[in-house]
């Protein structure tokens, strides 16, 4: 694991300084029945204090034989007999048995380095468009999906002739971006140009010169041999992703393949009109070639800017925010809006939708307008409640009628 994390920070994380305690061999008992762990409903004194426990015991357990963790940045607690497998801000948890993970040992590389990533504050990869964990096989930090490799060194099978140590694959770029592990002096940048080629070098290949990551407005553009701790992808790939809200995006092909070989092409934005360009802003990404003997991947960037002249969606006039009435125009047509009328708001809340069509991020793009048209349909709500609250009396009790 510190082999690991060095490759996955560009050096930038220096595990040597870690330690196994008992410093003597042997292990701490912890005085507590395995039946009082239930995950995340575990209580001490009183307080469900969930996956927390395990880490609370052990630290009581070690300081009980005179050991002080405190000096440590976090720890990882290992369990005989297996009890879970998790990792967060407050440690990490696995067990050193041969059936916690399909049948494989939570001491894999693999499942520890997802776990170990949420002790530094990782979250779980997706992939565009969705808000799913578990959705990107080129990242450790999505093992669920992950394309993972036996161990070179430690061989052990299960019965089933099942690999029981596993690695890989490694973090991404926006992932290592995001926690300042990425090195930005070998990352490419697609600054003004409009068209763009550049070379890109294996991600975690600190070792060979060139650049080792393209960043092309908010993506990450990365390039991936199946070898080292990406043995298991099946085969050298060019990967692009973006970090949103704490959560790395993978983004296919236009085809929809999530890894990109030699010809393939990622494209964003308005392309209905290239290369006039005259339809909106946005970028395509070809992967002109790998060569898998060089270790290299050669990609054309192109990108355009927006040419329309834009313009917004309805203008206010008069007195419409105000008390007196006024008059709002939409398409050219203009309409009398009552002061204070709450169709106002409605048509504050398209422009909103309308303008969220630009947000380029389809999670970031989906939750806006979820808040958009939610507060339409509250609107809608609260007039039809109040348009079904009007009445016409019956004949018998209107005036001058027996």
């Amino acid at each position: 694991m510190i082999d690991y994390f060095r490759d996955m920070s560009h050096g930038s994380l220096d595990l040597n300084g870690s330690k196994v305690f008992p410093p003597n061999e042997g292990w701490y008992t912890i005085p507590h029945e395995r039946s009082d762990y239930n995950g995340f409903d575990t209580v001490i004194g009183g307080n469900v204090v969930g996956r927390s426990a395990l880490q609370i015991w052990a630290r009581e357990a070690a300081a009980a034989a005179g050991d002080d963790l405190s000096a440590y940045f976090n720890i990882v607690v290992l369990t005989n007999p297996s009890v879970d497998l998790f990792g967060g801000t407050g440690g990490v948890a696995s067990g050193d048995g041969r059936n916690l993970v399909n049948g494989m040992t939570g001491l894999s590389p693999s499942y520890l380095g997802q776990e170990m990533g949420h002790g530094y504050g990782l979250d779980h990869a997706r992939i565009e468009g969705s808000a799913q964990d578990y959705m990107d096989p080129f990242d450790v930090m999505s093992t669920a999906a992950a394309q993972m490799a036996p161990h070179p060194v430690y061989t052990e099978t299960d019965a089933q002739g099942r690999p029981v140590f596993l690695i890989g694959p490694g973090l991404t770029a926006a992932t290592m971006s995001a926690m300042s592990w990425l090195d930005n002096t070998r990352v490419w940048s697609s600054g003004s140009d409009r068209q763009s080629t550049v070379e890109l070098r294996p991600l975690h290949r600190t070792d060979l010169p060139g650049f080792l990551c393209a960043k092309v407005g908010n993506l990450f553009v990365e390039f991936r041999m199946n070898e080292g701790w990406d043995a298991g992808l099946a085969d050298p790939v060019v990967l692009i992703h973006d970090y949103f809200n704490g959560n790395s995006y993978l983004h296919p092909a236009d085809s929809g393949q999530q890894g990109l070989l030699a010809g393939d092409v990622y494209s964003e934005g308005d392309v209905s009109n290239r290369p006039a360009r005259l339809h909106g802003a946005g970028a395509r990404i070809t992967v002109a070639a790998i060569d898998a003997a060089a270790r290299t991947a050669r990609l054309t960037v192109e990108k355009w800017a927006d040419q329309r002249v834009m313009a917004g969606p309805g203008s206010i006039f008069g007195g419409v925010a105000n008390d007196g009435g006024g008059w709002v125009v939409v398409n050219g047509k203009v309409t009398i809006v009552p002061p204070r009328s709450p169709l106002l708001r409605v048509l504050e809340h398209v422009s909103q939708a309308q303008a969220s069509e630009a947000v380029s991020h389809g999670v970031a793009r989906n939750l806006i307008q979820q808040q958009v048209y939610t507060a339409i349909a509250e609107v809608a709500t609260a007039e039809a409640a109040r348009a079904s609250s009007v009445h016409v009396p019956t004949m018998d009790v209107l005036p001058g009628r027996q």
